[in-house]
């Protein structure tokens, strides 16, 4: 093969790979917040957003400084309906819940409530909110 050509061959195979996107928006993880959750029984804490999270699809809990236990959580969307998602389930510290998919595909998120408590620690258990 000539210099020109494989030269030609190279440039093309980088041009097609520069308009292949490597990853979607919504496969993206990203924090969306964080909360602390008490012993108190079935604490309720709210994130809000001043913006909505745009392009999200999924979320996930993750646990730091404790262990918790998820009761409820729910999802409040831009256009003003709210999705109560199953949960329920005890998380333990440096570990997180499965990826929780919303109702709906991809959606604007506005905010988002959890109800639970934190279990066999001396403070209080950080929830960080992941989205995708």
């Amino acid at each position: 093969m000539n210099l020109k050509l494989s030269t030609l061959l190279a440039a093309a195979v980088f041009a097609t790979a520069a308009l292949v996107p490597s990853t979607s928006r919504a496969d993206a993880e990203r924090l969306l917040g964080s909360t602390r959750l008490t012993k108190v029984e079935n604490d309720t804490d709210v994130i809000r957003f001043q913006k909505c999270r745009r392009g999200i699809n999924a979320v996930q809990l993750r646990i730091e400084r404790g262990q918790v236990e998820i009761e409820k959580l729910w999802v409040r969307y831009a256009k003003g309906g709210v999705d109560y998602l199953p949960v329920k389930d005890r998380i333990g510290q440096g570990s997180h819940s499965r990826w929780i998919d919303l109702r709906g595909g991809e959606r604007c998120v506005k905010a988002i409530g959890i109800i639970g408590d934190t279990e066999l620690s001396l403070d209080q258990a950080r929830v960080e909110v992941w989205g995708r």
